[in-house]
């Protein structure tokens, strides 16, 4: 199964548009179609993953607390 992300769009869209966009789009079989979703909620995932741990640095700066060496 592809896990590749490389033609992940660079813009953010709305989730639901970019599903549908998905799943409207002509795939060649079904495991083609679903490996193109799984790429785009992997992408969202991990995009998703760093912004919370980047919020959660920032809240930790904000607040005074020391790093860890």
């Amino acid at each position: 199964m592809a896990t590749g992300t490389s033609n992940s769009p660079k813009q953010p869209i709305d989730t639901y548009t970019r599903l549908a966009h998905l799943l409207h789009t002509t795939a060649p079989d079904s495991e083609a179609l679903l490996d193109r979703v799984y790429e785009e909620l992997l992408a969202r995932e991990s995009r998703a993953y760093a912004a919370g741990w980047s919020d959660a640095l920032t809240e930790a700066r904000r607040a005074g607390h020391p790093r860890r060496p």
